[in-house]
């Protein structure tokens, strides 16, 4: 068994990343202590907030001293180098500087969606033996103390919850009684996370397969960040950072938290998903760059041509996380005056490839551009250039290890370190560099409300369980007016009710995100000679505007 502590890659690797730059002997602390020595005073969070209606300015000395003084709290729980820290909050600049924290004391840092429920949160503290768990009291009408308390029982390795708002009522530690209402801690005695060392775990979202931790070191995670930035940053400019991207997501981190230590910048986002309360605060932070999704970049546009803002300073749109549409592109530009940049990544490699300004215009309409300098991408076909072919990456911001099922099971094989990591998606050449994603990835399901992808297959498994699912396949669809999760089910006996699946889904703890709104039966699933299954011809079928597939409708 590989322990946390002892994940490392091979050494000639690193010496071979180091000696191009992808790789550093130092880590994101350093960088914020340049920046408290520097620029002590200058913003590095502008943080919208919902919880007390107000914009919160962060100094680089004030954020310092909140990473200092949760150190120190972690420290008085006893947590060590390798154990795990999970926190589940939201887009607040305390969970960005429980992040550093994580890293001051040697941690491994578990960030979770606030937007998972019961079910999936006790799988993801399970998986990893999360020592202490920092969670709000409630968010977005979820108790989220009180589940945490109530599995707490099962979760032997867990020894600390603390609780951010209403700590009493679960018997849970202040957030603030024991990480900001103290003095600052003497940390002299700590060893923060060294540059190879583990720092972060993030689950995939299990679209097509099981949900995996997945492992990144400091070093891992630069090479993707800091060559995303050397694309998105101008060096004349003074650098705000905003996203729709979440903190305990990797996007947010490598662009708004990780990214602007890099640049010395301050990261804009805020705690809700509303496009008219972002637009707002990117004219009050004099936003310079923005990295969303293809969803919530649909709902900016909106928002924007229907009360235009002054946006002078922006510079840089980027999007990733699902594929761009085509026509979203010339919109963007139009709305904004801003070209469109697509991205594509994944939580293995932080981010592999980005539209970059020399590519032609509205570029981003039929490519994901090409690889960043720590990545290498292939598209291996037998074919010549422009056939489509399984996506297959490796490099410097690969993670460095993976956990299946639970912590004692951490696989360090087929990463991407000297070996090819196999995406699972489909592609094809551009003609100029770079990839245009053709296949797979459409069988994800994204929401927008928490820039995250559905599990799907976790969902159809369970729906599986309901007596009268024969076969079942969840995909994304539309209804002509907005997006849908659509459950297409093969009855096994009498033809259940949407309200039946989603009873049963409920009844399991699952995330109510999840839970599909859409309803479709078929004889049968499409499946290729292999046993595939074709979800392309599903969304063929139910996409209100597509051409009718030849799959078997009721």
């Amino acid at each position: 068994m590989t322990s946390l502590v002892q994940l490392s890659v091979d050494p000639d690797l690193a010496h071979h990343y180091r000696s191009y730059g992808w790789w550093r002997d130092t880590t994101f602390l350093d960088d914020l202590a340049e920046s408290v020595r520097t620029r002590p005073d200058a913003p590095v969070m502008i943080n919208g907030r919902t919880v007390d209606d107000a914009v919160r300015v962060v100094t680089y000395r004030e954020f310092d001293q909140l990473v200092r003084r949760i150190a120190g709290g972690l420290d008085d729980f006893g947590v060590r180098t390798g154990d795990v820290v999970a926190f589940q909050l939201p887009d607040w600049w305390e969970t960005a500087a429980l992040l550093l924290a994580c890293l001051r004391v040697g941690a491994v840092a578990q960030p979770i969606v606030p937007q998972l429920r019961a079910r999936e949160i006790e799988r993801a503290l399970g998986r990893t033996g999360a020592r202490v768990c920092v969670t709000v009291d409630n968010w977005g009408g979820f108790g989220h103390a009180r589940a945490l308390a109530e599995m707490a029982t099962r979760l032997p390795r867990l020894r600390h919850r603390v609780v951010y708002g209403d700590a009493g009522d679960t018997g849970a530690v202040d957030f603030h009684e024991h990480f900001v209402n103290r003095p600052d801690p003497d940390l002299s005695s700590l060893s923060p996370v060294g540059p190879d060392q583990p720092s972060m775990v993030l689950f995939t979202s299990g679209s097509t397969g099981e949900p995996k931790g997945v492992l990144h070191t400091c070093n891992t995670i630069y090479a993707g960040s800091s060559g995303l930035l050397a694309e998105a940053v101008r060096a004349a400019d003074v650098d705000r950072a905003a996203t729709t991207m979440r903190v305990t997501h990797i996007a947010c981190p490598l662009w708004s938290v990780f990214g602007i230590l890099l640049s010395g910048g301050a990261g804009v986002f805020q705690d809700v998903a509303d496009p008219d309360r972002l637009l707002d605060l990117m004219v009050q932070a004099e936003a310079t760059r923005l990295m969303t999704s293809a969803p919530s970049l649909t709902a900016l546009v909106a928002a924007q041509r229907e009360r235009p803002r002054d946006l002078p300073s922006l510079h840089t749109i980027m999007a990733g996380g699902t594929t761009v549409p085509p026509d979203l592109v010339p919109m963007v530009r139009e709305t904004f005056g801003v070209p469109l940049r697509a991205v594509w990544g994944m939580t293995e490699n932080v981010v592999g490839t980005a539209v970059r300004t020399d590519d032609p215009q509205d570029w981003s309409a039929h490519s994901d551009g090409r690889p960043l300098p720590a990545l290498e991408v292939r598209v291996a076909t037998s074919e010549g250039d422009g056939a489509t072919g399984a996506l297959q990456v490796r490099g410097a911001s690969m993670c460095v290890g993976t956990i299946a099922g639970s912590i004692e099971r951490i696989s360090t094989t087929g990463t991407g370190h000297g070996d090819w990591f196999d995406t699972g998606d489909i592609a094809r050449t551009d003609g100029r560099g770079g990839i245009r994603i053709e296949g797979r990835v459409a069988d994800r399901v994204y929401d927008v409300t928490c820039e995250v992808m559905i599990p799907v297959r976790d969902v159809e498994e369970e729906l599986l369980q309901h007596p009268d699912v024969k076969d079942v396949a969840i995909i994304a669809c539309s209804d002509g007016t907005r997006d849908q999760v659509c459950a297409v089910v093969v009855p096994g006996g009498e033809s259940p009710t949407l309200e039946d699946l989603n009873d049963l889904l409920r009844k399991r703890g699952m995330t109510e995100l999840y839970y599909p709104t859409r309803l479709e039966f078929v004889d049968e699933l499409p499946r290729d000679p292999a046993g595939k299954l074709r979800k392309y011809l599903l969304r063929e079928s139910f996409d209100v505007g597509s051409a009718p597939s030849a799959v078997g409708m009721r």
